[in-house]
């Protein structure tokens, strides 16, 4: 079963172990009857003390990380819907270091009941054309911890995982030109020669974090339209079998993904507190994997809400250009955005320019 975040974040790859436990029928009794399963109206957030030492990613080398401060190119907390019913929340935060010429991306996830307890964790780093350096995936559920160490070297991915307690080496493996960390497909689609537009068609090969394996997967640009009043490329995905559907902006910001098939969906928000109403925040544990709460006010739709950070008042209303910001531009992103354009990136198979994506809407 695919985990949770396929579609909990852009190029998510593992959203539903969280929910592989329930039968079909529960799903549907959640999805059409969602206040059967949900809190209680006046519940307010908690924050949790962890008994025990935080499971959370750390970088795969201690000696390989970033030593300059990196600057964030977007920061934001989403909600987890089964059909109507929030059951959980995600944060990422992708950062580009202009002195090490690096990519880096840090991602929690959090689901509860009535979907499985699971906590998700990454940290991953990639090179200015997007060749994988290292990552490390950390997963608690059901009281079992399942980590995912990489390093990467002359094109050649090592990798080691630890579950039930028992740590496995695997036989390292020679990975094609191109190949990327699944998480940094936004920013590859930016670099890509054509840029963003719609009709075009991605073909790639990524490497899946929460197992270490290679995949191929295709993002369709169908279409343009507003969410939550941010103008967004309506993006058709399918990676590891799964179909799902993404809103991109012309920045690579994820507004929203959805998957019919599983009824599961996901909401960029304006602050932690729309994300984790009703639900526990272990503080401990963000600061340990991202130095501190985050703030999640680096969007497009933060800034348009004019989203209330953590323990602060309201944000200064935006202007009109700050508000429109996620409006795609005629031209591929550039370094000035924050995003190195095409630096020779390879993407198997184009991006290809075509009227009919090959599939049915999702």
């Amino acid at each position: 079963m695919v985990g949770l975040r396929i579609i909990s974040r852009f190029t998510a790859i593992s959203l539903f172990a969280a929910v592989s436990a329930l039968s079909s029928a529960s799903v549907a009794q959640i999805i059409h009857n969602p206040t059967a399963h949900a809190p209680p109206p006046k519940a307010k957030p908690s924050v949790a003390k962890p008994s025990k030492p935080a499971v959370i990613a750390k970088p795969a080398s201690a000696k390989s990380a970033p030593s300059a401060k990196a600057d964030v190119l977007f920061e934001g907390y989403s909600k987890i819907l089964l059909g109507t019913t929030h059951i959980g929340y995600t944060i990422q935060r992708f950062e580009f270091n202009a002195k090490t010429k690096e990519y880096s991306t840090t991602y929690y996830l959090k689901t509860q009941a009535p979907a499985n307890d699971v906590i998700e964790s990454l940290k991953a780093r990639s090179t200015y054309d997007l060749q994988p350096l290292s990552y490390q995936y950390t997963e608690l559920a059901g009281g079992k911890v399942h980590i995912v160490d990489a390093t990467f070297n002359n094109g050649v991915m090592n990798v080691s995982s630890l579950q039930n307690g028992k740590r496995q080496a695997l036989a390292p493996k020679k990975i094609m030109p191109g190949t990327f960390l699944a998480s940094f497909l936004g920013y590859l689609m930016l670099q890509a020669k054509d840029g963003v537009k719609v009709g075009n068609k991605y073909n790639y090969q990524a490497i899946a974090e929460e197992d270490g394996n290679i995949y191929k997967g295709e993002a369709y640009i169908k279409s343009q339209e507003p969410i939550k009043g941010v103008m967004s490329y309506k993006i058709l995905n399918t990676y590891k079998d799964v179909k799902f559907i993404s809103y991109f902006t012309a920045k690579g910001e994820v507004l929203a993904t959805n998957s019919d098939a599983q009824g599961i969906s996901t909401e960029l928000v304006a602050n932690i507190q729309e994300a984790t109403k009703g639900m526990s925040v272990n503080l401990n544990q963000l600061n340990q994997l991202f130095g501190a709460v985050p703030q999640g006010q680096e969007n497009a739709v933060a800034k348009h809400s004019a989203g209330e950070p953590l323990g602060s008042g309201a944000a200064p209303a935006k202007s009109k250009a700050e508000i429109l910001e996620g409006e795609p531009s005629k031209n591929p992103a550039t370094k000035q955005d924050g995003v190195p354009a095409g630096q020779g990136i390879i993407i198997k198979g184009s991006p290809e320019k075509t009227n009919d994506p090959g599939s049915s809407d999702q």
